[in-house]
């Protein structure tokens, strides 16, 4: 028996976009997924499922000292697999056949993966806040990766290097270079594999996950060749949002950036984002722990089961959900704009119907041309785009990327537009394409 998901981390490759006023670049719900580009329907609403005990997603290896595109020489790696190799030579293969960059090997995320192949239910996907904690556990900097998850009987490992090699292709087109990792698990009288895509268009100097209070950091990076402009936002423990200056640094698009703990101990989210042809994107997103340790578990378990939603329960459940944030904030909610909200649909649409996730779209053009075709010509328009599998994964992602939170949290807003749409479906459940428009 075959199974395969294919499927997109709830935290990749979108931003924040300025309108009149300056706005946030921000961050990632989502990465573009190897799936038809033909669009399907929401699944009809469905009970929940019934709840099962939590299992505590522990990862196998010692957590890395440091992030860096590059992985250390003593960076954890996944113990030796003939089917890794085989699968990594199918991969291999068909991208020089091609014409597609050959992906480079890092044992951290083949780490990152063995830990999901053991770790997920039979029916799970995995959770964004455990992608989220693994890739920062190994000290890998990037957005959440593309992903593909297949089960199959023990001894089936010839069909299952062939048969993932062409997704993992098409996944590869849409990057400019990527890292490959590959998990595996046979458990249970099954084979797991789940392989993941982890684009890279930014080369971080290595940065330490642990720093001294008050003690400045460096964040020192080169952007790949079709981004211009970083920005360096940062989520502070007390969960406000910040842009730090950055400077050019020698040649070849290198920058830095200087980061201090200077609002007490504890988490400051790191991200960094420059414009792209789509708009602002993230390139990378990873938490700095001051003056404490880092977690060793992750908070939450590896997979999540999925409920299926239409989109206008999706729409209702964001707004609900954004003006939570809000009130935790103590800021007065926001309210609906119905012509922000058809522009929003109208992008989701738009993203569901041609499988991208971006600010400018090669057919609508921006945020501030789209709603001025409505009649709108606000000073404040912020954008957050993302693709996820609820409501709450989109959420959580958004608040979880400082560029995107500060858009929530904008003091300035007082009116929102969500637009959610249902792109093609995944292993039963249609991934949702959502767009938040404030101002």
């Amino acid at each position: 028996m075959l199974a395969m998901v294919l499927g997109l981390a709830a935290c990749a490759q979108s931003g924040a976009a300025p309108g009149h006023a300056a706005g946030a670049a921000a961050a990632a719900i989502g990465t573009p997924s190897a799936a038809a580009t033909t669009a399907a329907r929401a699944q009809p609403p469905q009970s929940p499922p019934a709840p099962r005990p939590p299992e505590r997603l522990v990862p196998s290896g010692p957590g890395a000292a440091v992030y860096a595109s590059t992985a250390p020489s003593d960076s954890a790696k996944a113990p030796a697999d003939p089917l890794r190799g085989a699968i990594r030579a199918a991969v291999r293969e068909s991208a020089r056949r091609a014409g597609v960059p050959v992906p480079e090997v890092d044992g951290r995320l083949d780490v990152a993966m063995n830990d999901f192949a053991r770790a997920l239910g039979p029916d799970d996907m995995p959770a964004p806040e455990a992608v989220d904690f693994l890739l920062a556990h190994y000290g890998l900097p990037d957005p959440p990766p593309h992903w593909l998850i297949e089960r199959a009987t023990l001894g089936s490992d010839a069909e299952v290097a062939e048969r993932t090699a062409p997704p993992v292709l098409e996944a590869l087109k849409a990057t400019q270079a990527a890292r490959l990792g590959i998990g595996i698990a046979r458990v249970s009288g099954e084979l797991r594999v789940v392989i993941a895509v982890q684009g890279r268009d930014i080369d971080l100097e290595p940065v330490p996950r642990q720093i001294a209070p008050r003690k400045p950091v460096v964040i020192a990076a080169r952007l790949r060749a079709s981004f211009h402009d970083p920005a360096l936002v940062i989520t502070a423990p007390d969960g406000h949002v910040r842009e730090l200056a950055v400077r050019a640094a020698g040649a070849r698009e290198r920058f830095e950036g200087t980061i201090a703990c200077d609002a007490g101990p504890g988490r400051y989210q790191v991200e960094v984002t420059a414009d792209g042809a789509g708009g602002p994107g993230v390139l990378a997103n990873f938490p700095l722990y001051c003056g404490v340790t880092p977690p060793r578990d992750a908070p939450v378990p590896a997979g999540v089961l999925l409920a299926p939603t239409t989109a206008k329960e999706a729409e209702a459940r964001l707004l609900a959900l954004v003006n939570r944030d809000r009130a935790a904030a103590g800021l007065p909610p926001l309210s609906v704009d119905a012509r922000l909200a058809e522009a929003a649909r109208a992008h989701s649409r738009d993203m569901a119907d041609h499988d991208f996730v971006a600010h400018i779209s090669p057919t609508t053009g921006s945020a501030v041309e789209r709603v001025a075709r409505l009649g709108l010509t606000p000073d404040l328009l912020l954008e957050n785009v993302g693709r996820a599998y609820s409501a709450e994964d989109a959420e959580s992602g958004f608040m979880a990327s400082p560029g995107h939170r500060g858009n929530i949290l904008d003091r300035r807003a007082r009116f929102i537009g969500i637009g959610v749409a249902a792109g093609p479906e995944l292993a039963g459940t249609s991934p949702l394409f959502v767009t938040q428009l404030m101002m």
